[in-house]
């Protein structure tokens, strides 16, 4: 085990640091699979878009007893800090000071600890990595919903602001006139509205909810209702580009109203269109148009977080395999233990969505408010 050092840390660096493999297992089960918690959990506190509103949220959870506070406060004395106690026959005397190993160790002799550790890692694995990773049915402008019957009226404000040739992946919307010489493109395909976030984030509260720890404020005004269908949450992807950004295997930085793609995976990993372009290329949206809203900073950087915390916590490839199970039980195709397995997780990810949706219907949002911000937090050295 790597000897650690035993310098001042912050919440996340206290979390990441106690949460460091070693070896104690964390895990859990779900849909027939064991779950390894550490990488996943560390990838959220390394690479979540607000790593403090992250570790907030995990540390109100090991907090939410006075038994686990007070064993909190034994075990993350500040390291190095030589404190003394009582003795009867020297008076005070200095005590050996807390290691952080020595933090890490007793963290994990508490069941309590480790439980609250576990299901919280759960939850945001339900509520966000594989619910946002789920596919979600783009609706056709014939559905009747609000946001619904906004769609293609989304997809026309992104023709407005970037023309007929998508930015990622250069292809051309193959029912759009011919354009004029010297306008590049590699191909022709229909051009879909791609949402930055996933359209299903509209009748998702368990996604808004964890997005917005995620995020660290609150995006529930930017997801919900005819918001989804704001140009400000789209882009304009051939059917193959929507995918592969859908899978988090790219995504798009923003900094300073500077947009880049950048690539999560190594070009043999990509669509050959998306191989032409270089990592960290300039992508200028609003060319067409600068009166249509470009894509939220926000969103672009938020759904770069999920896609770098999925590639480090290698969690993709078993929420795919989850997702691929879910998707023949849905069409019958499955049996025997699987189809219960298949079956179970599915409906168990339904319920949680509805609990969540009953929740906010009758529940007064500022009483949720004052909830959240009622914490026990203690200093973690």
């Amino acid at each position: 085990m790597t000897e650690l050092d035993n310098s001042d840390k912050t919440l996340p660096e206290t979390l990441i640091t106690i949460l460091e493999p070693c070896e104690v297992p964390l895990s859990f089960d779900y849909h027939n699979r064991t779950i390894d918690v550490r990488p996943i959990a560390t990838a959220l506190l390394r690479w979540g878009y607000d790593s403090d509103s992250i570790a907030l949220d995990l540390w109100k959870r090991v907090t939410d007893s006075p038994q686990k506070i007070e064993l909190l406060k034994k075990l993350l004395r500040p390291c190095n800090a030589h404190m003394v106690l009582p003795s009867s026959e020297s008076g005070f005397v200095p005590r050996r000071a807390r290691t952080w190993q020595e933090a890490r160790s007793n963290f994990l002799q508490s069941d309590d600890l480790k439980a609250s550790v576990i299901w919280w890692t759960r939850d945001f694995y339900l509520d966000l990595l594989l619910t946002i990773m789920a596919p979600s049915h783009t609706p056709t402008p014939s559905e009747r919903s609000t946001p619904t019957r906004n769609q293609e009226a989304f997809r026309r404000k992104l023709f407005d602001r970037d023309g007929v040739v998508s930015l990622i992946g250069r292809v051309k919307n193959s029912r759009s006139p011919p354009l004029p010489p010297g306008v590049i493109y590699f191909s022709s395909a229909t051009l879909q509205g791609a949402h930055i976030i996933p359209f299903s984030a509209n009748s998702h509260p368990e996604l808004r909810n964890a997005l917005s720890v995620f995020a660290g404020r609150s995006v529930e005004m930017l997801l919900t209702g005819s918001q989804i269908n704001d140009p400000s949450n789209g882009l304009l992807l051939d059917v193959l580009t929507h995918q592969t950004f859908g899978e988090f295997k790219i995504g798009i930085e923003c900094r300073e109203k500077t947009y880049r793609l950048r690539k999560l995976y190594p070009d043999i990993d990509l669509p050959e269109m998306l191989a032409r372009h270089n990592d960290q290329e300039a992508l200028l949206f609003g060319m067409n148009s600068l009166s249509v809203p470009s894509p939220s900073e926000l969103l672009c950087n938020v759904h770069l977080a999920i896609g770098y915390v999925l590639r480090e916590s290698n969690a993709s490839q078993t929420i795919s395999a989850i997702l691929e199970d879910e998707e023949e039980f849905n069409s019958g195709s499955t049996d025997g233990d699987y189809w219960l397995a298949a079956g179970a997780s599915y409906l168990e990810r339904k319920l949680r969505g509805l609990a969540s949706a009953n929740y906010s219907d009758t529940h007064d949002p500022g009483e949720q408010e004052r909830l959240a911000r009622d914490d026990h937090v203690i200093t973690a050295g």
